[in-house]
């Protein structure tokens, strides 16, 4: 024992072994060193939220779409492609609304002939999330 008197017995002041642990000034400036880090990435944390919203929006709008093309091309005809081209809308899982347009023009169908056909995906504020252009061949 380091600081011990005679005879074993500790004074009030003295300490005995090592003194292990922190004080409450050191923790204190451990969580303000922390809560400044933390601080810092927020805004890019956040950034990665929206980015990661707005691609799920589109991977939604976009595979929407290529399963209208697909449902025109398991039934080549003028009739589904009147169907597949009628305005549409559907909701991302955000809850958001997804508007489904198309560019077609029924006197290109023709038996023989594959038919242009552009589908548009945009969302509520008009902003495009995808486009597919797509032939599909009427037998």
């Amino acid at each position: 024992m380091g600081n011990a008197t005679w005879g074993g017995a500790l004074g009030m002041n003295d300490r005995c072994g090592d003194d292990r642990g922190l004080s409450l000034v050191e923790v204190v400036i451990a969580m303000m060193v922390l809560a400044v880090i933390a601080v810092a990435l927020l805004p890019s944390l956040w950034q990665g939220l929206l980015a990661s919203g707005r691609q799920s929006a589109t991977a939604t709008a976009t595979r929407h779409l290529y399963s209208l093309i697909e449902d025109a091309r398991a039934t080549p005809t003028c009739l589904k492609l009147t169907e597949v081209t009628a305005a549409d809308s559907i909701t991302d899982g955000k809850g958001a609304d997804i508007d489904i347009s198309s560019v077609y023009a029924p006197s290109d169908c023709a038996k023989g002939v594959a038919v242009p056909l552009t589908l548009i995906a945009t969302d509520a504020s008009g902003v495009e999330l995808a486009q597919v252009d797509a032939r599909v061949y009427i037998p």
